[in-house]
């Protein structure tokens, strides 16, 4: 039989003391983060990323960065924003945000990270292939019964035209997406030897199941403590969000945005940049 004593999980003071030093550290490496984002350049004419952009006409790939990027700043931002105006912490929705921030970045990590200009094009036009498909099934849900169904082959027969203009990826299937579980594990080795304490797919993965509802992954993640309620069914348990780990969670996806908007800028930057006049 487990003892009530091992069912409470609660952080101690000093844990807690620990975890709003951590939560604070986060924040303060946030800032500046989020405060260049701003100062960052439309891509340079020269640069490789205007170069993958001339290939994508359709949704230029800096139009699609800029996107996850300002996906990831908003939540994580409003995560911080909410703790210092209430001064609070919920027991689940920042899990939420913190999802959200980690998978926007991680896409665009995976897509820069690829290498060639080429690659980066196919991985760029599979994304909104796949956006595209998803805009498909949200149309249908909001059309009226006996109403046509939107027709978005237009779009399609588009991208897979544009497909035929990226070198060594006209013959691949455009279709086939790989799932956000393998793109934010791709993003993970890009950040390999940066990472403080956790990966962001143990992050996403955590996130993820909270966000789902999954209760044997939220009773893992946050505090419980017995509320000395008990029946024939069990032992009732109070739910709180671990500061300690919400803290390392943030840091996460502050993690992912570094290196995704360091991956932008160097991506923006002209193509002899980092050259030195002799």
């Amino acid at each position: 039989m487990v003892s009530k004593f091992r069912l409470d999980t609660r952080e101690t003071p000093d844990e807690e003391r620990l975890g709003l030093w951590a939560l604070g550290q986060a924040r303060q490496r946030f800032a500046p983060t989020f405060e260049s984002w701003d100062s960052i350049p439309r891509p340079a004419p020269s640069s490789s990323l205007a170069a993958v952009d001339a290939l994508l006409p359709y949704e230029p790939f800096s139009y699609q960065l800029r996107g996850l990027i300002s996906t990831s700043l908003d939540n994580v931002r409003s995560a911080f924003l909410y703790i210092e105006k209430t001064g609070e912490i919920p027991m689940l929705a920042l899990y939420s945000m913190i999802r959200a921030a980690v998978e926007a970045s991680s896409y665009g990590i995976w897509m820069l990270s690829a290498g060639q200009k080429n690659k980066q094009a196919f991985l760029s036009l599979r994304l909104t292939y796949a956006n595209n498909e998803s805009l498909d099934g949200l149309a249908k849900v909001f059309t009226s019964s006996g109403d046509p169904a939107p027709d978005l082959s237009r779009v399609r027969k588009r991208l897979l035209e544009l497909q035929q203009a990226i070198n060594n990826y006209r013959s691949h299937d455009i279709t086939q997406t790989p799932t956000t579980t393998n793109v934010v594990m791709e993003a993970d080795r890009s950040l390999a030897q940066k990472r403080t304490l956790l990966t962001g797919l143990q992050v996403w993965k955590s996130c993820s199941g909270i966000a789902h509802g999954n209760s044997a992954i939220t009773r893992t993640v946050l505090e419980h403590a017995p509320t000395g309620e008990e029946d024939d069914l069990g032992i009732t348990m109070m739910l709180t969000s671990r500061v300690t780990v919400l803290a390392v969670f943030l840091l996460v996806a502050v993690e992912n945005l570094e290196q995704l908007l360091s991956l932008y800028a160097t991506s923006a930057a002209p193509a002899n940049a980092g050259l030195r006049r002799p």
